[in-house]
């Protein structure tokens, strides 16, 4: 055991830990994680699943966009989540607030009526303006009647350009906190990586 005049020290390096994830924090900065899709497709929901928050199972629309952080020990720095209202007169702000995304979330309701649109997003906003960008598909809603499984979705998404890794989810049900959490994990990673 070490001694010195500010303590001992046995030689436990998870104590570096924290020290760590702040200095990263402070040379790279938070992961910003945005979260888009149309109205009613369940983005609210997600970011609260991901902070481990309640579920208000009432609908209520997001106004330009909703700023959640998040500080898991799954992570080594710190997650900035936007969430980015999906109503039409909303829809322009969209290039605007991408800015800075380091990945993109993609969340549909897995409905016929939805899907189409949503890859509209991927055509006219992300492979325009961000083509470099991670973007993830999310599949919600699964626990109702007449969705699209998340590979259906999966292909209807990706395209020529970039393939969107679809998952299925059940926002509502905090049993699926412990997928979007090793989801964005390794998706942190493989970012990580990438930048590297």
């Amino acid at each position: 055991c070490w001694n010195s005049p500010f303590g001992s020290w046995a030689g436990n390096r998870t104590i570096f830990y924290e020290f760590e994830k702040e200095l990263d924090n402070l040379v790279l900065g938070a992961i910003k994680i945005s979260i888009l899709g149309f109205g009613g497709v369940g983005k609210t929901t997600l970011t609260k699943l991901i902070c481990g928050k309640d579920v208000d199972l009432e609908y209520v629309p997001t106004i330009t966009a909703d700023i959640a952080s998040y500080e898991g020990d799954e992570f080594k720095r710190s997650i900035t989540l936007w969430d980015f209202a999906g109503q039409d007169q909303f829809r322009t702000l969209w290039k605007s607030l991408l800015a800075g995304t380091d990945m993109v979330l993609l969340v549909t309701d897995s409905t016929f009526e939805n899907i189409n649109p949503t890859k509209d997003i991927i055509h006219d906003l992300l492979d325009k303006f961000y083509p470099d960008k991670r973007v993830i598909g999310i599949a919600n809603k699964q626990d109702l009647p007449n969705r699209l499984t998340p590979e259906f979705c999966e292909r209807i998404l990706s395209s020529e350009k970039r393939t969107i890794k679809t998952h299925g989810m059940i926002a509502i049900e905090p049993m699926y906190r412990e997928k979007i959490l090793a989801i964005l994990k390794e998706a942190i990673k493989e970012i990580s990586q990438i930048s590297d």
